[in-house]
Order: C-alpha cells, then sequence, then structure tokens
C-alpha cells in the first residue's frame, strides 16, 4: 500500500497558512508564519467598520516549525489543494471556510467549502486551537 506522502507529497517548509471561517455569528482568521525559525499561529476575530473589514487579535501563540508542520503533515494538507466542498441542498447556514497556504518554498494551495470538509480538517482546526491554548498566556 502507497502512503499518503507518496501520493501528495511531505510538507517540508512553509510561509504562510491562512484558515478563514465564517458562520451565522462568528468569523475568524487563524493564520500561521513561518519568524524566525518558529510558528507564530494567531488567531483574529473578522468585523466590518464603515464597509471595511477588519482584524482584532484575539490570541497568539508560537511554536516549534517542526511541531507546526508534524500538524500540517498530519492533516495532510497538501490533499487539500483544488477542494470545494459545495454546501448541501437545503441547508441555509452553516460554516463556509476558505484556506490559503503557501508551502514548500512557493507552493500555493487553495481550498473552499460551505459546510462540507476536506478529510482531517476537525483534527487541524483542534490542533491550532490546542497550541493557541497552550500558549494562553501570550494572550492579547
Amino acid at each position: 500500500m502507497r502512503s499518503i506522502f507518496g501520493l501528495f507529497g511531505r510538507i517540508r517548509s512553509f510561509e504562510t497558512v491562512t484558515l478563514h471561517t465564517s458562520g451565522m455569528r462568528r468569523v475568524t482568521d487563524h493564520e500561521i508564519v513561518m519568524k524566525g525559525g518558529e510558528a507564530e499561529i494567531s488567531q483574529y476575530a473578522v468585523g466590518y467598520r464603515n464597509g471595511e473589514q477588519t482584524r482584532q487579535l484575539q490570541k497568539r501563540a508560537v511554536c516549534s516549525a517542526k511541531r507546526a508542520l508534524r500538524l500540517m503533515n498530519a492533516c495532510r494538507l497538501l490533499s487539500w489543494d483544488g477542494y470545494h466542498g459545495k454546501r448541501p441542498k437545503g441547508i441555509k447556514d452553516g460554516t463556509d471556510f476558505i484556506f490559503k497556504a503557501t508551502l514548500n518554498e512557493g507552493k500555493k494551495i487553495y481550498a473552499t467549502g460551505s459546510q462540507r470538509f476536506p478529510p482531517y480538517y476537525r483534527k487541524f482546526t483542534d490542533g491550532l486551537n490546542e497550541i493557541l491554548r497552550e500558549g494562553e498566556n501570550e494572550r492579547v
């Protein structure tokens, strides 16, 4: 049996990873940025003021690049490229997401969904939230 890394490859490096989620009551951005050999993970509340989108930092944590890469590979983020989860018929609300990343020295990936998510989506969001919880002493 072929490993998932044989099919999609392994994430070896990253520049930025952004997950934008919107629901009926909440719009949030999670962002992972490589800074000085470490991964800086931020969570923003997204709002609108005077017709312009605003982002207010809610939490930030720093972890090793190795830990961030381990999470990204465990969630098979490279396989998300091109994913489009169309909203199920009859569903009027729910959660929408837009995922963008620049990985492996310039490879851009993009995925979207509306109440449908790629494999390991929840594992990825749970992993980000765990890192942010551990870094709560750096809460903004």
